[in-house]
């Protein structure tokens, strides 16, 4: 018998058609989480699989740089400095494909565009209330995502 490699859009296809050959109560099923409605579920199974060790970890070490990430876009915010403020939001910005948050990845770079657009900070205002609102929403998301994976791990069937 060898051994063969999917992709992962093959492998999602193929957990989530295991029920037609392995019906409900069967011990060979895998494990399914089904991630927040926010998240973007195709995404995350396309990047991660189905290791969802490796995405509780993934979330685990999102969480612990985000407040960082977050303190250099409200640094930027105080100072009133547009570039230093696109530069903060360009940085975070990735994170959230990596959770599957692609909504408040498009609304960081429509942010950043808008930086690029602006010639005085006072036009951002309403601009920045709604990114740092987003950004505060995403980090609790994640954490509850964190916290629901963390649980799911632990449980080991």
């Amino acid at each position: 018998m060898g051994i063969f490699f999917v992709s992962p859009k093959i492998s999602c296809f193929i957990t989530k058609n295991l029920n037609i050959y392995f019906p409900m109560g069967s011990e060979t099923l895998p494990k399914q989480f089904i991630f927040s409605e926010k998240m973007d579920q195709d995404t995350l199974y396309g990047l991660y699989t189905d290791d969802f060790p490796y995405i509780e970890e993934i979330f685990a070490t999102t969480l612990q740089h985000f407040d960082a990430d977050f303190g250099a876009v409200q640094l930027a915010c105080e100072q009133e400095s547009i570039d230093d403020l696109k530069r903060a939001v360009h940085k975070i910005k990735p994170t959230f494909g990596f959770v599957g948050l692609l909504d408040v990845q498009n609304h960081c770079k429509e942010f950043e565009d808008k930086c690029s657009r602006v010639s005085s900070f006072t036009e951002l205002n309403g601009s920045y209330t709604n990114i740092r609102n987003t950004l505060l929403e995403a980090k609790d998301t994640i954490q509850n995502e964190y916290l629901r994976l963390k649980a799911f791990n632990a449980n080991p069937i």
